[in-house]
């Protein structure tokens, strides 16, 4: 096995050029020999404690630490106590999408050991990442095309300079995703507007973990924000209540997990059911929020606020048709109840 580094540091928003730097980490390892964790306020100290063991099994191990920028100042403190003498049987990856360039944690690492995979962090540079995307699948899609798949895909407008820099990871990787798959609905043929229009993939279903958040901690101010921060992007209602609906069903099945399981067993059983794991682990900490009654209650009204805006209320609109005001009545009568 070529020499490796103790710990490595993978920095930036760029989730296809980390997934190239963690697939050549990983082949130097047996699957058996690499475990994934994402970074949680107090988990550090496990993580370190846990490396003292390793010296008894028989081979060197890769332990990934995802979401590294979540860490605390005292859980940041561990680690870079643990890197003075770090275990010789264990190579530590961590995996960060932003770091400011004074934290602790980034001036702990340099080249070899700091591996940077910086997105586009201006709109133009954004602009050109996702041409390039394009033209790597094989399509061409026009300035006007690729501009309102941005706004559709990560709701922001390429004018504001700041939601761009704020972009991150998981942005880009469902850009790029929406820009492979258009590409590969178009064949030979020039994307156009109205061909991103029918395809791109809404910010509805990101911008609903927020939503989530604030349902579980009944901030009705935030949540109706949120809301409306979504209409004003052009979100049909109906769009936007199906994706509550899938959410709060999924904190539905991680509040049932609680009942009979802590919160770690919870978030495994979720990622062994499919779940991502940044995903299982907002699904459960919303569950942890919330009573039996308060989530019967809100999927009852979510799937009558559904019905109601397909055609049950006389003044709800229907799938495919803009969002009128009878439809946002509709909408908004129903979200209040949830909060």
């Amino acid at each position: 096995m070529p020499a490796l580094e103790p710990a490595y540091l993978v920095l930036g928003t760029d989730l296809a050029k980390v997934a190239v730097v963690l697939d050549r980490l990983r082949a130097h390892f047996p699957p058996e020999a690499i475990e994934a964790q994402p970074a949680a306020s107090g988990s550090a100290r496990a993580l370190v404690d846990s490396f003292m063991t390793m010296g008894l099994l028989a081979e060197q191990r890769l332990v990934i630490v995802t979401a590294a920028h979540d860490w605390p100042a005292d859980d940041v403190s561990l680690v870079l106590t643990y890197l003075e003498d770090p275990a010789p049987d264990v190579v530590l990856l961590l995996v960060a999408d932003k770091l400011a360039a004074n934290s602790r944690l980034r001036k702990a690492f340099a080249k070899p050991r700091l591996i940077e995979c910086a997105g586009p962090g201006t709109p133009v540079e954004l602009r050109e990442w996702a041409e390039r995307v394009f033209s790597a699948s094989g399509a061409r899609g026009d300035r006007n095309a690729v501009k309102r798949l941005i706004e559709l895909c990560c709701g922001i407008d390429l004018a504001d300079k700041r939601a761009v820099k704020e972009l991150d990871g998981s942005d880009l990787a469902r850009l790029r995703t929406d820009v492979e798959m258009i590409a590969t609905y178009a064949g030979e043929d020039p994307v156009t507007v109205e061909m991103v229009e029918m395809l791109a993939t809404r910010v509805t279903d990101e911008k609903v973990w927020g939503i989530g958040d604030a349902w579980a901690s009944r901030d009705r101010a935030a949540f109706l924000g949120l809301v409306e921060d979504l209409l004003r992007q052009r979100e049909h209602p109906v769009r936007l209540v199906g994706a509550l609906g899938r959410h709060l069903r999924q904190v539905n099945d991680a509040h049932h997990l609680l009942a009979t399981m802590g919160p770690g067993r919870a978030l495994d059983a979720l990622v062994a059911a499919g779940a991502n794991q940044w995903a299982a682990k907002k699904v459960v900490q919303q569950a942890q929020k919330v009573s039996t009654p308060h989530v019967d209650a809100a999927l009852s009204r979510i799937a009558q606020l559904d019905a109601e805006l397909k055609g049950a209320s006389t003044l709800g609109g229907r799938v495919g048709e803009d969002a009128g005001a009878g439809a946002r009545i509709v909408l908004e009568r129903g979200l209040l109840e949830l909060v």
